[in-house]
């Protein structure tokens, strides 16, 4: 109850500071959401990069009730605003990570790199990846790995429908790796 909370106010944050975004993706067993605050648009910071703040919440169920699964996640992250003569815009992140199984606790301070690919005014290609080793993982956690990539389509001046694969690991210290989901996704993704 609580995470859903703290979700729904940073949804509604995003919504009242009007310089963020609003994002819900799911799949067959999967539901993600999230939020994101572009810090430039309220404090003098250099132009050369966005800063970004950004929470997401993601929930995995499965068939058989003792494997649902949530990840929570929560942010900073450095975006060119500029894009290449190629088309690319490149960027990096830290985030906290805090997953919840049925059998183990984790948590983790992935480090994160992003892509983004113009294709032309309407496409664009989206793809990120996120490790943390040993050294940044704790509780009974080992370590964390993640990628995800989407082709985003613009429907409206700043609205996005996208599909998209990921794959999100957990590994604990027991040998355990827990796939928080490997599969396909689709979703809308709306600018404020």
């Amino acid at each position: 109850m609580l995470k859903k909370v703290i979700i729904g106010s940073l949804l509604a944050s995003s919504v009242a500071f009007g310089s963020g975004a609003a994002d819900i993706n799911v799949n067959n067993n999967t539901l993600e959401i999230g939020v994101e605050y572009n810090i430039n648009k309220s404090y003098n910071l250099d132009d050369n990069s966005n800063y970004l703040l950004f929470a997401t919440y993601l929930r995995s169920e499965e068939e058989n009730e003792t494997n649902n699964k949530s990840l929570v996640t929560a942010g900073v992250k450095i975006i060119n605003p500029y894009i290449n003569d190629y088309g690319f815009n490149f960027g990096l992140g830290i985030k906290s990570v805090m997953a919840d199984n049925s059998s183990k606790s984790f948590m983790a301070v992935p480090l994160e790199i992003f892509v983004s690919y113009v294709i032309n005014e309407k496409f664009h290609l989206d793809t990120s990846y996120s490790y943390a080793p040993k050294v940044l993982t704790f509780i009974d956690g080992e370590n964390y790995r993640e990628w995800k990539a989407k082709l985003n389509y613009k429907v409206i001046d700043n609205g996005f429908v996208y599909v998209g694969g990921r794959e999100i690991k957990t590994s604990y210290t027991n040998d355990t790796t827990y796939s928080y989901d490997d599969a396909a996704f689709f979703g809308f993704d709306v600018r404020f």
